[in-house]
């Protein structure tokens, strides 16, 4: 059934959303996608432009779309053909810290070393959208594909790669980026926002926000809400990315495939880089493990055969599922 919603509609394009006390929405358009943050003031022009700063030293760092980047740089050789140093921007070590847990969590189905994969699968730097020949034998660490545990190690902000390898944090990196703009609103001394990266939000709010949970099956139809005051929710479809029948960019990195029986799902938590990181490793790994590995938060997630789940404690949110 649809519903309508009085704040953001979460999915990976853009929020429809009717702001309530946050009037003023500053639009942008940033790693590929519409980004927006809604406050109740407008921001300052000089802030504006520290996070506009922001977003381009993140996107020369990880981008693996834009040439020149340092994790293009470390794929092509531009830094060596052995034993890479990585010297990342301060505050680099919470995403890879998260990537470790991920990793581990998920018995290496979250990698982010799986962007050869994806290359292989046409989602290139040029865009491409052409499955390469003989794509299907070489993707995966079961094809030999080189993977985190065994390319990467790092200390601190310092990564070391064993060899050359393309690095995508396309499972945690948006979150990541919504973290450090959130920390630079806080710093300039504005605590009640949403920043909403197109699919990932973070809320501050004193009052709950409304949120609705978008069925990838019909854009804009409502078939979820989640109310929050201060966290994170991220929504992640194989609808969003897709090229060509089961081709999307949700894989498991174990066998470099794209993943066929979940279709989406919603991950609530306090930072949004461990939700965004959530809601991709919920397409190869249960609830269950993930819980086990040490990671608290909620859940909602719909699955390929139409059937649906959520966490426990989804309710309590309070959050709600429209569908059986």
């Amino acid at each position: 059934m649809s519903l309508p919603v009085a704040h953001p509609i979460v999915h990976e394009s853009h929020s429809e959303l009717e702001p309530g006390p946050l009037t003023q929405q500053w639009c942008f358009e940033a790693t590929g996608t519409c980004w927006r943050i809604l406050t109740a003031a407008s921001l300052p022009p000089a802030l504006r432009a520290r996070i506009t700063s922001l977003i381009d030293a993140f996107e020369e760092v990880w981008s693996r779309f834009r040439p020149g980047s340092l994790v293009r740089r470390a794929a092509d050789g531009g830094l060596g053909t052995e034993d890479l140093m990585l010297d990342l921007p301060p505050g680099s070590a919470v995403l890879l810290d998260l990537y470790d847990r991920l990793h581990r969590a998920t018995g290496g189905r979250i990698d982010p070393l799986v962007g050869a994969d994806l290359v292989e699968l046409g989602y290139d730097p040029d865009y491409s959208f052409a499955v390469r020949n003989g794509a299907v034998s070489r993707v995966g660490a079961v094809h030999g594909r080189a993977t985190w545990a065994e390319t990467a190690r790092h200390d601190g902000d310092r990564l070391r790669l064993a060899r050359p390898a393309l690095i995508d944090i396309g499972a945690a990196g948006k979150g990541f980026l919504v973290d450090l703009i959130a920390r630079e609103l806080r710093g300039a001394g504005i605590d009640v926002f949403v920043i909403d990266g197109s699919g990932d939000l973070l809320i501050s709010s004193p009052e709950p926000v409304r949120i609705g949970l978008e069925d990838p099956r019909a854009p804009g139809r409502v078939i979820g809400t989640v109310a929050l005051t201060g966290a994170a929710v991220c929504a992640s479809s194989t609808r969003r990315r897709s090229w060509g029948d089961g081709l999307h960019h949700v894989l498991d990195a174990y066998t470099g495939l794209p993943v066929q029986d979940v279709l989406a799902t919603w991950t609530v938590s306090t930072a949004c880089a461990e939700a965004d990181g959530l809601a991709t490793a919920l397409f190869t790994t249960s609830p269950n493990e993930l819980a086990r590995a040490g990671f608290r938060y909620d859940f909602a997630l719909l699955r390929t055969d139409g059937s649906a789940a959520a966490s426990r404690g989804f309710a309590d949110l309070p959050g709600e599922l429209f569908i059986a």
